[in-house]
């Protein structure tokens, strides 16, 4: 499975599948854009844009920072 392969969907969606693999969606401060994301107690911070769609590059980008495999993130991804 490749960057190509990976779904195309929005912000939210994407955000709840990488709460399915564990991640936990941060409250949003003022008026955010983004979601943040992070392992319980760990860093980096995940940023996907709140978007009607996002990137696959992007999307790449930060299932690298997370730690999750593209064929990973699939199983989670609904």
């Amino acid at each position: 499975m490749g960057q190509a392969d990976l779904p195309l969907a929005s912000g939210e969606k994407h955000a709840r599948a990488l709460e399915r693999a564990g991640l936990v969606i941060l409250p949003r401060r003022g008026r955010g854009k983004h979601f943040l994301l992070q392992r319980p107690g760990a860093r980096p911070i995940i940023s996907i844009p709140d978007h009607r769609e996002v990137k696959r590059s992007l999307l790449a980008k930060q299932l690298k920072l997370a730690r999750i495999s593209e064929s990973e993130y699939a199983t989670y991804f609904r």
